[in-house]
């Protein structure tokens, strides 16, 4: 989940590093193997298994391979080609649900059991938020870069459609107000504070629709303004707790292997 979230990072105008890229690759593809929690849960699945293998197949051969036009690696860098972020998200979104929906299975089941340690479902419910509102966060910044080159087009047609309008509409607007909505529908997260701004996002997604009225005369461009300022903020908070849960439970595993090590190289102990 983490490396399919850190996908997303590739929307960011800025230099991305080949390193990463091939880190990246190497969890998504050694993880598909037989003998990986991960790879086994897959052929346990059987058919269901196969599916969601195929899934992530794809995931990493549009995305993390040599056949990609959307991620390429140049040098020590990788190139993004930006004209293609809309299928990046597509991708993100459709891989991160299915990885999610199958940890919250396993997570219900541990809480129904009491069967799962206090510091794993706190990782997975901060883990849930950041997620949501990065790929909010992210999205809405494609999605007012869109709207503006939608409203200049439609400026200069005097209101009137044009193919290119369309174009924007159809393929990026539209297209990018349904994976927010279908994250903001598919969230595990019941607190308030995270819900309140997913929906407050599909409220600005809602007015550039003309499905609800903007607020005190406010401008689009105040409108993504505020929003920004809060999903960057939000963000920066959640990600806090998060790394927090991620460094306990790293630490948490590591004295369990590194016990379980000290076990079996002393015989008399077992």
């Amino acid at each position: 989940m983490l490396t399919a979230r850190d996908t997303l990072e590739y929307s960011i105008q800025r230099e991305h590093s080949l390193e990463f890229y091939n880190n990246r690759k190497k969890i998504l593809t050694d993880n598909l193997e037989e003998g990986t929690p991960f790879g086994d849960f897959l052929i346990n699945n059987g058919e269901n298994g196969e599916k969601i293998k195929e899934k992530i197949s794809a995931f990493i051969n549009d995305l993390y391979s040599e056949n990609s036009t959307i991620l390429m690696p140049y040098g020590n860098e990788i190139r993004v080609d930006r004209a293609q972020l809309v299928t990046l998200y597509d991708m993100v979104v459709g891989v991160s649900e299915t990885l999610r929906d199958i940890v919250f299975q396993y997570l219900s089941y541990g809480l129904k059991k009491k069967e799962i340690d206090p510091m794993l479902v706190q990782l997975i419910n901060d883990d849930e938020k950041m997620y949501r509102v990065v790929l909010s966060m992210l999205i809405m910044r494609s999605f007012q870069v869109s709207f503006g080159e939608f409203q200049k087009v439609m400026n200069e047609s005097q209101g009137k459609p044009t193919p290119q309008s369309n174009y924007i509409v159809n393929n990026e607007l539209v297209k990018m107000a349904g994976f927010l909505r279908f994250s903001r529908q598919h969230a595990h997260c019941t607190d308030n504070e995270t819900l309140d701004l997913l929906d407050e996002t599909l409220r600005v997604i809602e007015m550039t629709e003309g499905r609800r009225q903007r607020p005190d005369g406010k401008s689009f461009g105040q409108l993504f303004d505020e929003l920004n300022v809060k999903l960057n903020t939000y963000a920066g908070e959640v990600e806090k707790n998060w790394k927090a849960s991620y460094d306990k439970v790293v630490k948490e595993v590591a004295k369990i292997q590194n016990a379980q090590l000290s076990n079996n190289s002393n015989p008399s102990v077992n």
